[in-house]
């Protein structure tokens, strides 16, 4: 065991050297330090297992140093502090620091001998710890490695099986059950996150939802991670598929919140080493087959599949035409989304749903004018080589129609930008007396903010955002002159609730304040 005693008093450091039987005690290599800074070279450059500290230093204190140690120190110190004083402060910090002992000087020997005893005991168990943690997570390290090897070459029987079993230190025997968590949608909102970078996201996300869990994690970048649980790894005091669910439930739900990516997580069943290819292609033919996402699949759902391909009922299929006819693109969104995300999994395969979709699309395009049909084919092409797989779930879809039926509505834009001004005029005359930008002009006549300020600069010569400041400008002259009103109430009626706010934006349009504009034009109110 090696020591470091630090304290600044010489003599204490000399005494305590010569006085006591530290080899007898254990302790085979004892170093001193006489200042923090000292300790803490000694603490950077070599493994000390036992700090005996005094606590009360001119150039930095022993909790001073307990709490260095913890920031920049990453192996385990037991330590134990000495001091003159018996106030309780020291000793709650020096304990909420991790402190083995407090001790007060000067240290008798017998009570000395027992706290580095004690101390030496506690760095035996730290040490047994940290090998314990380490074996786990090369045992972990392995396991992953091992299903690596087997997935990449399909192994599953034979002497090959033996002999990797044998390299990752595998029992044979032993019964896995996998899970397949697959991106089924990865949203356009998150553009510069890459599949291999979500892959990356994803495999840290389920590490830190499954902590504790042994489990191997097979990663190979394509957003679809395998999982294998083994049977003694899993609660058996529990239903395994209950509690496993329940985590993978939590696993979706973040990445769905936090990366607006929907996962499809697909349980298979407990089976022998030997059996797990058949299980495999289980899990990875369900993948392909259902389209309804986010959603965990328990093996009773991957098992039952529905033989009927699926078509658009005549209902919502006529209610679709009508709303797109008539150019209702927001509420035809509204309404394929209520529809689609009411679907049970045995309602919709991923197949049928492509191809219900191209045929709802052939139905769309007889709809249009030449022109905007020939647009809209165009769009689609655009869209499906972008993401080929938006036809494969119900999230995919439906951000598929959103960016199709946004296209549309651009191009309706582009051929009635007369009709486009009058409505973006009247909305911002309406909400005078809101804070309103122009994303939210944007939001109410279903445009891209960009490029609708775009067409509306080409139409008028000014941006919205100098369209709407002249027009509160305009306003705010309007009343100034024509009725009494404070200068702070009018102020509110442009939108603008705080008084000096209002007044410096009235003075940089105008290069005059409110109540001099009133007064130099004959308004009603003296302010």
């Amino acid at each position: 065991m090696r020591l470091l005693l630090v304290d600044d008093d010489k003599f204490v450091i000399e005494t305590m050297t010569a006085s006591f039987p530290w080899n007898d005690w254990g302790i085979t290599e004892l170093r001193t330090a006489w200042s923090v800074r000292q300790a803490r070279e000694i603490l950077t450059r070599e493994q000390v297992d036992i700090l005996l500290c005094d606590i009360e230093m001119p150039m930095g204190s022993g909790i001073e140093l307990l709490e260095w140690i913890r920031e920049e120190i990453s192996y385990p110190i037991v330590t134990i502090l000495l001091t003159c004083h018996s106030e309780f402060r020291y000793a709650q910090r020096a304990l909420q620091l991790g402190c083995s002992n407090y001790l007060l000087k000067p240290a008798e020997e017998a009570e000395l001998k027992k706290a580095v005893l004690d101390a030496e005991e506690k760095v035996m168990e730290l040490k047994k710890r940290e090998q314990e943690r380490r074996r786990r997570e090369q045992k972990i390290g392995n396991m992953d490695a091992f299903w690596e090897v087997l997935l990449a070459h399909r192994i599953s029987t034979g002497k090959k099986l033996e002999q990797v079993c044998e390299e990752y230190e595998v029992d044979r025997k032993q019964s896995f059950l996998p899970v397949l968590v697959s991106v089924k949608h990865h949203s356009r909102k998150i553009r510069d996150v890459s599949r291999s970078l979500m892959s990356f996201i994803l495999e840290n996300v389920i590490r830190e939802m499954f902590r504790g869990q042994e489990f191997a994690l097979v990663n190979n970048y394509n957003e679809k991670l395998w999982m294998f649980f083994p049977e003694y790894a899993l609660n058996v005091t529990m239903d395994p598929e209950c509690d496993l669910k329940e985590k993978l439930e939590q696993t979706v739900g973040w990445m769905q919140e936090n990366y607006h990516c929907a996962l499809s997580c697909y349980m298979g069943q407990m089976q022998p080493l030997t059996a797990w290819q058949s299980e495999y292609e289980q899990l990875r033919e369900a993948d392909e087959y259902f389209a309804v996402s986010p959603r965990v699949y328990p093996p009773a759902d991957i098992r039952r599949r529905h033989p009927f391909p699926f078509e658009c009922s005549d209902s919502a299929r006529k209610n679709f035409l009508n709303l797109f006819s008539a150019g209702r693109y927001d509420d035809l969104l509204q309404s394929v989304r209520e529809y689609f995300s009411a679907f049970t999994p045995q309602q919709c395969s991923a197949a049928s749903l492509g191809a219900a979709i191209r045929r709802m699309d052939q139905e769309f395009d007889k709809l249009l004018d030449r022109e905007t049909a020939e647009q809209f084919q165009k769009l689609q092409v655009c869209l499906l080589e972008e993401n080929p797989d938006y036809l494969r779930s119900i999230p995919g879809m439906l951000e598929y129609y959103e960016r199709l039926f946004g296209g549309l509505k651009q191009q309706k834009g582009e051929k009635e930008p007369e009709a486009l001004m009058k409505k973006v005029k009247l909305f911002i005359s309406m909400n005078m007396q809101q804070e309103i930008g122009r994303e939210e002009v944007a939001a109410h006549v279903g445009l891209n903010s960009d490029y609708l300020n775009r067409i509306f600069k080409k139409e008028t010569g000014r941006t919205l955002k100098e369209y709407i400041a002249d027009e509160k400008i305009k306003m705010a002259c309007e009343l100034l002159e024509q009725t009494d009103f404070l200068v702070g109430e009018i102020g509110e009626m442009v939108g603008y609730v705080n008084f000096s706010s209002f007044s410096t934006f009235f003075k940089n349009r105008t290069g005059t304040t409110p109540a001099a504009w009133r007064k130099e034009h004959g308004g009603c109110r003296k302010d």
